[in-house]
């Protein structure tokens, strides 16, 4: 969760401001502890169970739910992890975040697609940048709004690859606790891909949607999904999560200790397979358009150096000393992370 501000586009376009940050919600595991400095924090935990039933509704990210709301299930949405037959574990907050950049980049781009222009949003230690470059290629208003569709959710879902490895290198939504723990969690890239789905296949049929309508659609969306993915119930989500104590996850930890998760996926792809459930659902997003075009071509997420560079002195030096990263980039930043964790590892056993 990030507390600046969007610096926003021509007026008359954006019907919501960018989301701010992400939600605030789970590292893999049940009734998770803290500690600050070092320090127990007494009658603290995240519960981090959810059902269908329980979901409450979904509230466009404008940081109207504060923190406390969101981690102790007080407001009107709640998140949390759900095991699924044909999902494994989703986290609710990651289907949301990126459901929710989807519909604010849609339409962004849908009246800009085509056009030189700039998406800026908070950094996470480096400035983030959706670029739009310009083309000469006419298009009708169908064909931007599906492109920008297509395009909004590539984004976004480009944009969530970007906070594991944001995650990975040291970064503190809230001063001083850092989210080592969340970073390529097993459940977090398959939520988002699916976040992205989901909303572009609300887009699709009501791209005019408000906040509101997008809202109400989400509710109806995501219930219905998971109850296709044969979502489990609370209590069996939680002992689902029991058993992989000491094997994704060390109950024994505090966050934001690292190690409190213990599994992760370092897999940055646009094809994914869920983790924990055998022959799951296939989810994919494709970075070419029908026509062929690579959607890169019309635009792309940059990741231009600011002024958190310290965070990435460990980062391999062929990548460290480019003032822009993109997506081509980030496979090779996972699997740097990947080959560390597993170092830090062997040397702790």
């Amino acid at each position: 969760m990030l507390l600046g501000s969007l610096v926003l586009g021509a007026p008359g376009f954006a019907l919501a401001d960018a989301p701010v940050g992400v939600r605030p919600c789970c590292a893999f595991g049940k009734d998770l502890k803290a500690q600050v400095g070092g320090v127990p924090v007494p009658f603290f935990s995240v519960g981090n169970v959810l059902d269908v039933e329980s979901l409450g509704n979904h509230i466009y990210n404008d940081g109207s739910q504060g923190v406390s709301s969101s981690l102790l299930g007080l407001g009107k949405e709640h998140n949390g992890l759900i095991y699924t037959e044909k999902g494994g574990f989703i986290d609710t907050a990651h289907v949301r975040d990126t459901a929710d950049f989807t519909y604010f980049l849609f339409n962004e781009m849908r009246h800009r697609l085509g056009t030189s222009y700039d998406i800026k949003l908070p950094a996470e230690l480096r400035e983030r940048v959706i670029v739009l470059y310009a083309r000469t290629v006419q298009l009708t208003e169908a064909e931007r709004e599906q492109m920008a569709i297509q395009a909004a959710g590539l984004a976004a879902f480009r944009l969530a690859q970007w906070h594991e490895i944001a995650q990975w290198f040291g970064m503190e939504s809230v001063g001083g606790f850092k989210e080592l723990a969340s970073a390529y969690s097993p459940e977090d890239l398959y939520s988002n891909m699916l976040g992205a789905k989901l909303a572009m296949a609300i887009l699709d049929k009501d791209p005019d949607a408000s906040v509101g309508a997008f809202g109400k659609s989400m509710d109806a969306s995501l219930k219905a999904t998971l109850e296709k993915m044969r979502a489990a119930s609370s209590d069996e989500t939680s002992a689902k999560i029991g058993s992989l104590d000491g094997k994704w996850w060390d109950s024994s930890k505090r966050l934001p200790d690292k190690w409190v998760v213990l599994h992760r996926d370092y897999h940055l792809g646009l094809d994914l397979l869920p983790n924990g459930t055998d022959n799951g659902l296939h989810l994919s997003l494709s970075d070419v358009f029908p026509n062929g075009e690579p959607v890169s071509d019309w635009g792309q997420l940059e990741l231009r150096k600011g002024d958190r560079e310290s965070a990435f002195i460990v980062a391999p030096s062929e990548l460290k000393h480019r003032d822009i990263w993109t997506p081509k980039d980030f496979e090779a930043l996972a699997q740097f992370a990947k080959q560390q964790d597993e170092l830090e590892k062997s040397h702790q056993d």
